[in-house]
């Protein structure tokens, strides 16, 4: 089992290109609080490559997308796909988001 853990300043500047357009919709979606959702979802998409243990590559960070399901449950996704093995948890408060990635297995498609 593998674990990455990210916590990131709202207001943080984010780089470019690291969202998809799923993505950017979903937080443009949220209106008042989009900048915490997207230092959610930038948290979570550091915690997954910290799992994997190869670093935090910048170019990578767009492949891995973060969906919600019905209930609001964030989980990842690979173009469009579910991401077998990897559970996800995000929360935040008006300064502040975290993340936390747990994998049962090596996920071996953005290493």
């Amino acid at each position: 089992m593998m674990i990455g853990i990210d916590i990131v300043d709202v207001g943080r500047k984010i780089p470019k290109g690291v969202f998809s357009g799923y993505e950017l919709e979903y937080i443009h979606d949220k209106g008042v609080v989009a900048d915490q959702t997207a230092a959610g979802l930038f948290a979570a998409k550091e915690a997954y490559f910290k799992a994997l243990g190869t670093g935090v590559p910048i170019s990578k960070l767009a492949q891995i997308e973060i969906h919600h399901d019905s209930q609001g449950k964030p989980y990842y996704a690979l173009l469009g796909s579910p991401v077998k093995g990897a559970a996800l948890s995000i929360s935040h408060t008006s300064k502040t988001a975290v993340a936390v990635c747990i994998m049962q297995e090596k996920w071996l498609g953005l290493s």
